[in-house]
């Protein structure tokens, strides 16, 4: 018998510890989101920001809502229910996975450590996700363009944009935000700490977001730094609000969760 969905609404706690007791709270939706303060050199984040800006890999998300935000790399929702799309996803995977890590080089990518953190503290390890049989990239960057890039309030959920059987069982799923480089006024990211409704999910699909007037305010805002390590659900509602100067850019991972008795996994 498969583990219910996770679908209560977490309380508005920030937690700023990552390890065991808090991942778990984390998945259980005990807390709203974890914060970690300087978890990467902001030093070495910025420099790899500022070669993330022109990256020959740089292309843009593709539905209405998102079309503004560049990503370097392709992530998995760009191969949302296209066989040759998600074909070259895969096929692209350890390549992207390995261009990502070089702008870092000599030094593990954030990505890297927040891999190697959740294969140390959850209580059944932590594994590359795979679909089909098949590699799955992890480690995108994502590029905020000052005044004209935003998320509209959506959520993430990868049981929505794969059939594969691997997804089968995945009970929550978490996004690990890394933040490289955040102008000092604007790039928040806003935190609802619900799901969308049945409605709302339609309109997400489609579009990729929710006017901002058509819902209530959200529950949590936070303005991360260079070098922070942000984590919630991505199945409940989140958003970006735009800056007004400089760029926001920030690498992310998805992570499923199986429950405890099985391993994380990551993508992108």
């Amino acid at each position: 018998m498969h583990q219910p969905l996770i679908t209560q609404q977490a309380p508005a706690i920030v937690a700023h510890i990552l390890d065991t007791a808090t991942l778990l709270q984390l998945v259980e939706r005990k807390i709203g989101v974890l914060h970690v303060k300087h978890f990467y050199p902001p030093a070495q984040a910025v420099e790899a920001a500022l070669m993330a800006i022109d990256h020959p890999k740089l292309g843009y998300y593709h539905k209405q809502y998102t079309s503004s935000v560049g990503r370097v790399c392709m992530p998995h929702i760009d191969s949302e229910w296209d066989t040759a799309q998600a074909e070259r996803y895969h096929r692209e995977a350890i390549e992207n996975i390995h261009d990502m890590r070089g702008l870092f080089s000599p030094y593990p990518s954030p990505a890297d450590l927040v891999r190697l953190q959740l294969q140390e503290y959850w209580p059944s390890g932590a594994n590359l996700q795979r679909l089909h049989g098949h590699t799955c990239f992890v480690g995108a960057i994502r590029v905020f363009k000052p005044t004209v890039s935003r998320f509209y309030p959506h959520n993430d959920r990868l049981d929505e944009e794969s059939d594969a059987p691997e997804v089968e069982g995945m009970v929550e799923q978490l996004v690990a935000n890394m933040y490289l480089q955040v102008p000092s006024q604007g790039g928040d990211l806003q935190l609802w700490l619900r799901e969308p409704t049945a409605e709302e999910t339609v309109r997400i699909r489609d579009l990729e977001g929710l006017l901002p007037e058509s819902v209530e305010p959200p529950a949590l805002v936070l303005h991360p730094e260079a070098g922070d390590l942000i984590l919630f659900s991505s199945r409940m509602l989140h958003a970006v609000t735009p800056s007004d100067e400089g760029y926001r850019i920030g690498m992310a991972a998805f992570v499923g969760c199986f429950g405890p008795q099985r391993p994380l996994t990551y993508w992108s």
